[in-house]
């Protein structure tokens, strides 16, 4: 059980950099998701922590060991990938204990070793059986199971689950939750799935065009998001953006999101957003509601707008209208019978809006 640690880890592939100066710690016993959208560099960077894949710059650490010029074997992690990578020739033991047995360990330790793995897995019934026997979440498990075997000081995944149904992914992000709790052990994980990412993480990092936008828990990233790119690509739905200009009215500031449709400016902002002319404002689905009841207190704001379409699903409703001719997603929760066309009033929290800077796209605080 170790921490790894990345000081100033570059990747490039001749002029493209894939990976630019990544300084990283993570603790032992942390389970760390890097997410990010395809070609951001977070495979790269797992691939790197394995040995598998050769670093331009930087040094890499694990349990305060460098291990830059250490092969794959020695480096003690062990690593699960998205095809599985099992034997088909094999059973379900003998691929759990073939690694050790390549390492010559003791006929015996290799037993109690496997034993252990099919004990935590619950693969108890299928050790007789052969890869093809088995279902994707099976064999899913059998490849985690022999990287138990080997007893790493880390587990590095990556994407292991992308390439099963929606239902087993769900089956399988418990299962390595409760691995993870079993184990006590430090795991590294790689997804291009936000939702996995968020149930699965102690901390996440979300990562574009090699560099790391935000690192934090699920829910700092979730509601304190640095910039445009990570509030729209952590939530599902995403987070609503639309581009707004800021008129001045009566010694006060409005946020115009539609014709005739002016939200209030929050004070605490008034002194900086005085200067510019436009904003970025984001606004979480779940934040902006159709009103229950006219109660309202001073941090809630309303207006009117004609529904496009209704989405129903089951536990909410998805109601989808336009501002500033942009799309815009609420999530309903108290069910109750919306039509097309027709026009109804919605609630914001002002103190839930996000606002960036339009041309930084950064967030104002």
């Amino acid at each position: 059980m170790a921490n790894v640690e990345l000081k100033n880890l570059t990747k490039k592939y001749g002029d493209v950099i894939a990976v630019q100066n990544m300084d990283l710690f993570i603790p032992h016993n942390e389970f760390l998701v890097l997410v990010g959208p395809s070609g951001c560099g977070k495979s790269t960077t797992l691939r790197m922590i394995a040995g598998l894949e050769e670093i331009t710059g930087g040094e890499i650490f694990i349990d305060d060991q460098l291990v830059n010029e250490k092969d794959p074997k020695d480096r003690n992690v062990s690593m699960v990938f998205q095809n599985y990578a099992l034997y088909p020739h094999m059973t379900v033991e003998e691929n759990l204990g073939f690694s050790l047995k390549i390492a010559k360990v003791d006929k015996k330790e290799i037993e109690e070793r496997v034993k252990e793995a099919v004990q935590i897995l619950g693969l108890q019934e299928l050790q007789k059986r052969k890869p093809s026997q088995l279902s994707g979440g099976q064999r899913q498990r059998v490849a985690m199971g022999r990287a138990i075997v080997r007893r790493p000081d880390a587990f590095l995944f990556d994407e292991p689950l992308s390439n099963l149904d929606a239902k087993l992914r769900t089956q399988m992000r418990t299962e390595i939750k409760k691995l993870h709790q079993k184990l006590q052990t430090t795991i590294v994980y790689v997804t291009h799935d936000q939702v996995e990412a968020m149930t699965l993480a102690d901390r996440i990092i979300i990562m574009k065009d090699g560099y790391i936008e935000q690192i934090g828990s699920p829910i700092d990233v979730f509601n304190n998001p640095v910039n445009v790119f990570v509030a729209t690509f952590i939530g599902s739905p995403p987070m609503n953006i639309l581009t707004a200009n800021i008129i001045k009215k009566d010694a006060k500031l409005f946020f115009e999101l539609d014709e005739n449709i002016l939200m209030p400016c929050p004070e605490s902002k008034f002194d900086y957003l005085s200067k510019k002319e436009n904003v970025i404002i984001g606004i979480r689905p779940e934040d902006i509601t159709p009103t229950i009841s006219s109660n309202s207190s001073e941090n809630i704001w309303n207006f009117e707008k004609n529904i496009d379409l209704v989405e129903p699903l089951g536990t909410e409703t998805q109601i989808f209208i336009k501002l500033n001719n942009k799309e815009i997603i609420s999530r309903m929760y108290n069910q109750r019978e919306i039509k097309i066309g027709q026009k109804i009033e919605f609630s914001i929290n002002l103190n839930k809006i996000h606002i960036f800077d339009k041309d930084t796209e950064k967030v104002i605080k």
